[in-house]
């Protein structure tokens, strides 16, 4: 299916301010709304789009929760589901998953760690499983002259760090709506723009933030379960910093739970000149690489 991302553009500037916010509403309802029922089953151990346990199992009725592994679901069980499901439907439901078990330092989509041919290249982690989904720009406009020519993308999946899935196992078909999705990412994304909402969100949304502004929405943690690593250096102006005062930013910090360096830079304004330097933390799982095949 060929998709003329320039028409939809021409689509979304005849609509009305009103229109566009009417149309945003509805899908942000609709959004709440799975979140919500995820939730509210996960918490269960039961899946919100079977209404069944993880733990159980029907090939009459393929279910994203069978790639929880709570089940007997094996490898070649796969096509059931990406027969089923398209690319933004699994991963969505794996990201939302993750992010129930530690918020975003779970999915490492860092576009910095993405290659510049990828279109998709980011691994999610939950409990002792790592998924990763991974996209060429080759796989994407699909291999000419072989029976790969259509869209597509590769799969990996790891239990306890072992081989369960790998890349080249499948050649996953994009969904016409996830052509359409991504289509319009890359082409129209000063306008159109899609992510997994607040609940599906990686680290690529965290480092995004304003600096200023997730420094002072900080919380301490221990580092295993850290979205961010601090460095932070202090220069005094003139004087030397009272120890006095350093040991006032420390304890305000474990009294309030605040970061040292959100504290160090209120109190000693005009004293010192506080710098941070915020990076993802090192926690955070590592991109699996894919080897990509060289065509004649």
């Amino acid at each position: 299916m060929n998709h003329n991302t320039e028409k939809y553009r021409k689509l979304f500037e005849s609509m009305s301010p009103e229109e566009i916010e009417e149309l945003n509403r509805l899908n942000d309802g609709e959004h709440q709304r799975q979140a919500k029922a995820f939730k509210e089953g996960y918490v269960k151990d039961i899946c919100y789009l079977c209404n069944k346990p993880f733990k159980t199992m029907s090939k009459d009725n393929p279910c994203l929760h069978w790639l929880l592994r709570q089940c007997k679901f094996k490898k070649k069980d796969f096509p059931l589901l990406y027969q089923k499901y398209g690319y933004g439907n699994i991963a969505a439901f794996v990201r939302w998953c993750a992010n129930q078990e530690r918020h975003i330092s779970n999915i490492n989509n860092l576009e910095s760690e993405k290659a510049n041919r990828k279109i998709l290249s980011y691994t999610v982690r939950w409990k002792n499983i790592e998924w990763t989904f991974d996209c060429s720009k080759n796989d994407f406009l699909g291999h000419d002259g072989t029976f790969i020519d259509y869209p597509h993308y590769h799969f990996q999946m790891r239990i306890d760090g072992r081989q369960f899935i790998n890349f080249n196992d499948f050649h996953v078909p994009f969904t016409d709506q996830d052509v359409f999705i991504l289509k319009n990412s890359l082409e129209q994304g000063d306008w159109f723009m899609h992510d997994f909402g607040a609940i599906g969100s990686g680290m690529q949304e965290a480092v995004s933030i304003e600096p200023e502004l997730a420094l002072e929405h900080m919380t301490n943690t221990n580092e295993e379960d850290a979205t961010y690593h601090l460095s932070t250096i202090i220069d005094a102006v003139g004087e030397p910093i009272p120890g006095e005062l350093i040991d006032e930013i420390k304890e305000e910090s474990i009294k309030t739970g605040k970061s040292m360096a959100f504290i160090a830079k209120e109190k000693l304004k005009g004293i010192a000149n506080v710098r941070t330097v915020i990076t993802p933390a090192d926690s955070i799982p590592d991109i699996a690489s894919r080897t990509e095949h060289k065509r004649r």
